[in-house]
């Protein structure tokens, strides 16, 4: 799924989508909203989930204030239905190759994204929902960033564990407790580990909900996000 909250609407357009325009940089197809003030920017990277596209994020940015710089990039791989960053093999496990593509095509959209624009890299960002947590996680937890977002995630198993040292980079997890596609208890282990190679966790887990961010979730994404670009 590309990504889903409790009072989700259609896929955003140049209309709705809050004053952002699509672009495209490097190759990528992206949503990007660039503040009128002068920069350095906190800036936020949505990353979406499998077989969304670069307006299926576009909600989480309702949360944000007008300083921040926001950029949404549509996945490599063209599926039956949106797009996604990596495949899967016949048992459902990552298919290594294909991760590394997405996480390479991920790593010079935001190489290529701080050379154009003014990007504070102490507030950067990766938010990542559902598949496009996996490469927040792959990303933030190799290059030095303000915070990771990761909703209804996980971390991949191309990552290598245990994980490096933190040092106390936030980062925030939203999983619903009933979530049929990610387990819980994944978010849970995760929750544990990132912990445990010292990083300030911020984890909630909400009751009863599926595959997507509830209202209770929305309002602490503000919140950590508005903490975030102090």
């Amino acid at each position: 799924m590309g990504a889903s909250a409790a009072d989700n609407g259609p896929h955003g357009t140049d209309q709705d989508a809050g004053g952002s325009a699509v672009a495209e940089l490097n190759g990528v197809l992206h949503r990007i909203r660039v503040p009128k003030t002068p920069g350095p920017h906190p800036t936020l990277i949505m990353l979406h989930g499998w077989e969304g596209d670069e307006d299926s994020t576009w909600l989480f940015a309702r949360t944000l204030g007008p300083e921040w710089l926001v950029a949404s990039p549509r996945a490599p791989f063209r599926l039956l239905s949106g797009y996604g960053w990596y495949q899967f093999s016949h048992t459902g496990r990552t298919d290594p190759e294909t991760f590394q593509v997405g996480l390479g095509v991920l790593s010079d959209f935001i190489s290529a994204l701080e050379e154009q624009h003014p990007v504070d890299r102490a507030r950067l960002v990766l938010l990542g929902f559902s598949q496009g947590g996996a490469m927040a996680y792959a990303y933030g937890l190799t290059h030095v960033v303000g915070g990771v977002v990761s909703l209804g995630g996980y971390i991949p198993g191309t990552v290598p564990k245990p994980l490096p040292p933190l040092n106390g980079m936030p980062v925030l997890i939203i999983h619903g407790s009933a979530d049929d596609t990610i387990a819980v208890e994944i978010a849970r282990k995760n929750r544990d580990q990132l912990t445990q190679a010292g990083a300030e966790v911020t984890y909630l887990e909400e009751e009863g909900m599926n595959h997507r961010v509830g209202v209770e979730g929305m309002r602490l994404l503000g919140t950590w996000l508005a903490d975030r670009a102090r």
